[in-house]
């Protein structure tokens, strides 16, 4: 590990964000102002904007959702474990995702970079018996290098693996 990193465990440095799904046969909690995105809607694109599918307020608080700021790691973790976005735009999720909402300490982008190389490992941390899915206490143990903020930010650090 290079001088000046510090390993760190994701709970240590981000908040770990879950989500869930408004009764869908509910029609007063869909088709409202809200963004709320699901794993499929996750294309290999490092950003997401906008999703297909909007919530109401209603469907928000009956689902009792946490807004995810713009800059949360999106990381579904379940069919399948490891697709990975930051947001542009604040958004709610499905319970398909444990989402990082990165402090001071750790940069979205890098973060974002560490889980992209490290689906394979995401996916040996999957437990279940009909689909893999890893818990949000998992995602909170797993370890990461975070070196100093303004490394975090290099261009190059998207070439981090594991």
């Amino acid at each position: 590990m290079k001088q000046g990193w510090e390993i760190k465990r994701l709970g240590e440095v981000c908040e770990i964000v879950s989500g869930s799904t408004p009764k869908t046969s509910e029609p007063s909690y869909w088709d409202g102002k809200h963004y709320w995105v699901t794993p499929a809607e996750l294309d290999g694109a490092k950003y997401i904007s906008s999703t297909s599918r909007t919530i109401t307020d209603k469907g928000v608080k009956s689902a009792h959702l946490q807004l995810l700021p713009s800059g949360t790691v999106l990381l579904s973790s379940r069919a399948p474990i490891g697709k990975v976005a930051i947001t542009t735009a604040p958004m709610y999720c499905n319970q398909g995702f444990k989402n990082l909402v990165c402090s001071v300490e750790l940069h979205n982008g890098f973060a974002y970079w560490f889980l992209y190389h490290n689906t394979e490992y995401l996916n040996s941390l999957g437990t279940g018996a009909t689909f893999k899915e890893i818990s949000k206490r998992v995602v909170e143990q797993i370890t990461i290098p975070v070196p100093p903020r303004e490394e975090q930010e290099s261009p190059d650090i998207h070439r981090y693996q594991r």
